[in-house]
């Protein structure tokens, strides 16, 4: 069994920091120091539309000593992979040729060892001010070094796998991956968890950063057990001309506090993205998407769908702000959710920050019932209500869903969303 530990004072904390991380560069182990003395100064998250001290998120031993798990097979998402099994390395596969072209995938526990890796590390994720920031910048154990270099036209395909055990108490993570200019990058993680009676607290902050004329298509889909409170927070920062797309499955989780920001940093940044969440029994889901105009000539297009059936809340908020000075800016935003019984409940919250005249920015939301007129009349022409309401659910998450250009992570987000319909 994994060890697990209640920290009740940030000297205790600071202790176990030592201990486990005493060994990484000083200013490093500076930095985990540093949040660990604001862990017990700050709160959790407040979020509007979802209370988190009921959670008991206090109760959840945070500081663990994941089992190390036996290697395992690699799959056949992608020609690149990597996976990390509660959090410790279990294979990477990189080809000699683009290696030696200067393609990095490795551990960040060992890229750290770099300095350039740790100036650029937390670059993105900013101040810390809550305490899962907090926690995330104390604790973090793993997660994945990514570097793309600079022209390579042929779109790379990386997989990244996380998995945890019913064993595992915490899986804190962190994830960097630059792209270097002109290059293409095609990039899909996946969060994966055993179903366990003790609660998990996830927490995982990516940094994305996408240099002059590069593209990223960064997918992710989320299908960890009943079990996890999930906190994600992903940030991207895009250069002149270009590109990052998001494409994002959210399915797991008895809380699952998610998001993606896009810092359209300057002239010609461009960012997409597209959502699909599915809730049901008593799950959670708090999702927020922003796009942030810092420089003239950007543009964002943002779409999320999603379902609700059971007891299942959602909130979705998007925001598209556009700064002064980022004029000839064009910033889109539209969100939808069909909830399937009258105990779910949908908030959809977009949301515009203008502080430029010469723009273009639009919003749409929406959030109701399915129509019952509908399963009445499939019904009636011998359907039964599972294929009625699979045929309307099919129906209006599919315009969402054929957007995601990866055949084989679209392929999966269908797959989830039949096993929900059926749960």
């Amino acid at each position: 069994m994994s060890q697990t530990v209640t920290i009740d004072s940030s000297n205790h904390l600071k202790s176990l920091v030592l201990e486990r991380f005493g060994h990484e560069p000083d200013d490093l182990v500076q930095q985990r120091l540093s949040a660990a003395e604001q862990y017990f100064t700050l709160d959790w998250p407040r979020l509007e539309r979802t209370p988190l001290k009921k959670r008991r998120l206090d109760d959840i031993p945070i500081f663990s000593a994941p089992l190390q798990p036996k290697p395992v097979a690699p799959s056949d998402h992608a020609l690149i992979e990597i996976r990390l099994d509660n959090n410790y390395l279990t294979h990477c596969i990189v080809p000699d040729a683009l290696k030696q072209k200067g393609l990095i995938l490795e551990p960040l526990q060992q890229a750290i060892e770099r300095s350039a890796v740790r100036k650029l590390l937390g670059t993105l994720t900013g101040k810390i001010t809550d305490r899962i920031g907090a926690l995330n910048q104390a604790l973090w154990h793993n997660g994945v070094f990514l570097s793309v270099p600079a022209n390579l036209n042929e779109p790379i395909e990386v997989s990244i796998g996380h998995h945890a055990t019913d064993e595992v108490r915490a899986l804190i993570m962190r994830n960097l991956i630059v792209v270097g200019p002109h290059s293409r990058l095609v990039v899909t993680e996946r969060l994966i968890t055993e179903a366990s009676a003790n609660k998990m607290l996830l927490s995982e902050a990516t940094e994305i950063i996408v240099q002059d004329g590069g593209q990223v298509e960064f997918g992710a889909i989320q299908q960890c057990a009943s079990h996890v409170e999930g906190f994600i927070r992903r940030i991207g920062q895009i250069h002149q001309d270009a590109v990052l797309d998001w494409n994002i499955g959210e399915f797991g989780s008895s809380l699952a506090v998610s998001g993606h920001e896009s810092h359209l940093a300057q002239p010609g940044a461009t960012t997409r993205s597209t959502t699909v969440f599915f809730g049901s029994s008593q799950q959670h889901q708090d999702y927020t998407a922003k796009s942030l105009h810092q420089a003239p000539h950007t543009t964002s297009n943002m779409i999320a769908r999603g379902v609700m059936k059971d007891r299942a809340r959602s909130i979705f908020t998007g925001l598209t702000q556009i700064d002064q000075g980022a004029r000839g800016s064009d910033g889109r935003q539209k969100e939808e959710t069909l909830m399937l019984s009258d105990e779910s409940r949908a908030d959809a919250i977009p949301s515009l920050v203008i502080d430029e005249r010469d723009v273009y920015a639009a919003h749409a939301a929406s959030a109701g019932p399915v129509d019952r007129g509908a399963i009445f009349y499939l019904t009636s022409r011998g359907l039964s209500e599972e294929d009625a309401i699979r045929l309307i659910v099919h129906g209006f998450l599919a315009p969402v869903i054929d957007r995601i250009p990866h055949i084989g992570l679209r392929d999966e987000v269908w797959a989830a969303v039949e096993r929900k319909i059926r749960e």
